[in-house]
Parts: C-alpha cells; structure tokens; sequence
C-alpha cells in the first residue's frame, strides 16, 4: 500500500471507543456529548442552607482549613491559625471538639487513603513566616498524625510564602501526588492564579522550578499555572483560592471551586467605605464559581455564573464567598461549605449606607448539592437529543441521574457505531423515563438487561424534554 493512501486511511480512522467499564459517567462537558440539539450544559448552584451554629446557636466564624470525611465522621477544621477541629456525624450540626491544631497560617489537613503508614495517615500543611520573609528558613511545612488531631512536625516542603492555602490528594491515576497553590504573576492584574505541583511523596521538598531572583511569593516562573482568569473576565480580576481535588464518585472527575477576585480601585470605585478613612488597600469582591477538568490540569469552566451566589447586601455572605476544600456526602446528597466576611476584601464596606444594614457580617455556610449534580445537559420544553460518542462498557444495566421533574419525559436508544439501533433497544421500545431520579433503570419493553451489549461499540442517543441529565453508568448487578 502506498504510504500516502496508507496515510490517508489511518487519519480517516474512527476515533477508538471510550472505555467506560461499569464506572459513573458525568455530564460535565464535552466529552460524552458527540452531537447535539437543542441540549445545553449548565452549572447547577446548590442550595444554601444558612449558617452553621455552635451548641449554644452562635455562628462559627473564621476561614475553614479543609472539611473532611473519615470513616462518617465529618470533620471541620476552622481556624487561619491555631485550628479548631469541629465534628458532625449529619454534616449539618457540628460540635467543637476542644482539640486545637499546632500554629502556623493557612493550614490544610489532608487524609490520606494511600498512605500505608498509619502514623501518617493525616498530613497538615502550613506556612510559617515573620518579616522579613527568609528563604533559607521560612516557606510552607509539612506534618503528619495518626487521629487528625497530633500532628508531629516532619519539615520545610517549599520555600515560598504562598499566601494561600496548599490543597493536596493523592491521584491514582496518574498515581502521584498533586498539590493546587498560588502561583504568581508579578507583570499582570492578573497576578494571583493557581499553579499544580506533583510529588511521590509530600512530606519531601516539592519540586519546583529555580530562578535566579527568589522572591517572596512562587510565581508563574516556580509553578506551572493551570487555572487563571481569562479575557472573558473582567479585566480587573484574577483568582484568590482554589479548593480543588478530585471527586470519588465518578470517573475522571476533577472540580475546582475558585474564588474569583475582583479588584477595586479608588478611580473606579470611590464610593468604597475603606477600613482605615484614607487608607486604600486590596479591597474587591469575591465569587466562587465552578471549573472542571478531566485529568486535573485542563480546567474549563462550563458557565461564568457564580456557583455559590453572593447574599443580599443585608444578609451575612454579601459580597464575598470562598468555599472550603472538601465534599461531604451523606445519602443521596453533597454538603459543602463556605466563609464569608461580611465585608468586601480586606474588611470595607461597599457604600456606607450599609454599614449597619446586616444584622449578622460573616460566618460558614452550608449548601447542598445533589449527587453528581454540578452540571447537567439540559432541555427546555420544546426537547431534544444528544448522542455519545462510540462507548465500550462492562455492566448489565444501563443507570441515570436524570430530573425531568413531571412535566418532562426522556427516552434512550443504544445504538451502533454507525447510528443504528441495536435490535430490541430503539427509542421505540424503551419505556418512559419520567420524573426526578439519582440512579434509575432504563428499561426497554420491560428489560433492563444489557450485557448482551457489552464490549460492542455502543453509543447512547437521549431524548429529552424539560429535563437535565446528570450522569448514565453501565452498572454491575
């Protein structure tokens, strides 16, 4: 065969099908999305549920290290320095336990399912720093315990004042260590942006790349960047927080939860109340909005709409949200968590008629997501279809995530590569799917079975109307 004939066939190939096996699927972006119509992706903002409130029905205050789930038990950890560690069994009503975790500012607790060694199998990162800053001694340090609590101290991992909490997971899938911080541009309004490191072992000094002027903060230069804002942002913007990691109840998932900064400036924004009268300092509002990715690295955001909105000016998250690193999942729903001032950044006041306008400034929130709800591929009520591209699987029973509430309905045919119904799984033939589901059966003339199916090429067209599809999964039973 000539080579340019030979060339010509392989670039006219079929793309090899996606390997799906009996894993959860999401519909977070492109990827199981071949062809469309009149399907939309969309960011589903969770609902919030007010303020946490200690025993005695006050709000907690203060910057949240990392929320996390061991063995049922949710633990809350709240505090920039000297860390209280806070437990719930529901994820909604926390107790303080009195535990307090060593000094140290931005710490993050990360639990570690990898780790063989028991000793190590919580590990806390921390900076620790005082004017001026010193390379050879100051930077972010690692420790680790047995119970989340003790923490013994194991030494310096980078030698930055990062200004930023270090966010931490182990990957198995690329079965290294990933750490989310700030990285720095020094050139740019655009300075603070997130930059990913990758380590086999991070109570070791992380790698990072050296140049010739050290300086205060790692920059873009240090830290390859995965995530900044763009030129569809403001242009007076750039990102302050991350809480990014991967999400364990579906395949290649990763979610980011950025806070997104916008800056003020004594031009534009005069009518800012400052802390101090005639002081100006980095004052601006902040956002959390929602980026996903599938090997955590590529980051897109599927909307620029807030994910968790800021509050009303009277109400206690006005102006400023940061959510907290870490998911808790108790039944069929997601809790997460986040803080908020009260104030713009930096403690002002947006216009000083609402100075006294909020009776409570400030606290932690909870909002509530349904599982694997953070976007779905939607239709309105003229209805539509999507197609996957070519699929392999491993399952007998073919599972959704879907709400078309009671108004919608959706119907699903398995069909062949070159778009072919397979015989006996045709739109025809499938009974209705309607209503609001986290994990129902298809079923076609009143069979759910699909093995016979499996390991063949297959593709899934839905049918849609007023409905939002969340997730599918070939599921072993």
């Amino acid at each position: 065969m000539p080579s340019s004939i030979f060339m010509l066939f392989v670039l006219a190939a079929p793309p090899a099908p996606i390997e799906v096996g009996d894993r959860k699927q999401l519909f977070m972006d492109e990827r199981f999305i071949a062809e469309r119509e009149r399907i939309e992706l969309h960011v589903n903002p969770p609902q919030k549920l007010g303020l946490l409130r200690d025993e005695n029905d006050k709000p907690f205050q203060g910057h949240i290290a990392r929320v996390i789930d061991d063995g049922g038990k949710a633990r809350l950890y709240l505090g920039h320095e000297k860390v209280q560690v806070l437990e719930s069994e529901d994820g909604l009503k926390f107790r303080r336990t009195g535990a307090k975790l060593p000094g140290g500012q931005f710490p993050t607790i990360f639990l570690d399912a990898h780790e063989t060694d028991p000793a190590k199998k919580y590990k806390l990162f921390h900076l620790e720093f005082s004017p001026p800053f010193d390379p050879a001694k100051h930077g972010v340090f690692a420790s680790s315990s047995a119970d989340g609590v003790t923490f013994t101290k194991v030494g310096r991992v980078l030698p930055f004042f990062t200004d930023n909490p270090t966010i931490v997971h182990w990957d198995g899938r690329i079965k290294k260590y990933v750490i989310y911080t700030r990285a720095f541009d020094y050139d740019s309004e655009n300075q603070r942006r997130i930059g990913r490191i990758e380590t086999d072992d991070p109570l070791k000094p992380w790698p990072f790349s050296r140049t010739p002027k050290h300086r205060l903060f790692p920059s873009i230069d240090n830290i390859p960047v995965v995530y900044s804002a763009d030129k569809e942002d403001d242009a007076h913007s750039d990102v302050y927080y991350n809480a990014a990691g991967m999400y364990p109840w579906a395949q290649d998932v990763y979610l980011m939860f950025p806070t997104h900064f916008r800056h003020f400036s004594p031009q534009r924004n005069p009518f800012i109340r400052p802390r101090v009268k005639g002081e100006w300092e980095d004052y601006g509002m902040l956002e959390v909005q929602l980026a996903v990715s599938r090997d955590g690295v590529k980051w897109s955001r599927p909307e620029r709409n807030a994910y968790i909105p800021n509050g009303l000016a009277d109400e206690w998250d006005r102006w400023y949200t940061v959510a907290a690193p870490g998911l808790i999942r108790r039944g069929n729903y997601i809790y997460q968590y986040y803080y908020s001032s009260g104030r713009l950044h930096d403690s002002a006041i947006l216009r000083p008629e609402y100075d006294k306008v909020a009776k409570q400034e400030g606290g932690i929130g909870v909002v509530k997501q349904r599982l694997d709800g953070f976007v779905s591929a939607d239709a309105d009520h003229k209805g539509g279809w999507l197609r996957t591209p070519p699929l392999q699987f491993t399952g007998n029973r073919l599972r959704l995530n879907i709400d078309t509430g009671s108004a919608g309905t959706a119907f699903v045919e398995l069909q062949d590569e070159s778009g072919k119904p397979y015989p006996g799984f045709s739109s025809a033939d499938c009974e209705e799917i309607g209503g609001n589901f986290i994990d129902q059966c298809v079923y076609w003339k009143g069979k759910p079975d699909v093995s016979s199916l499996a390991g063949k090429t297959v593709r899934i067209r839905v049918t849609l109307n007023r409905g939002k599809l969340y997730t599918f999964q070939f599921a072993t039973e």
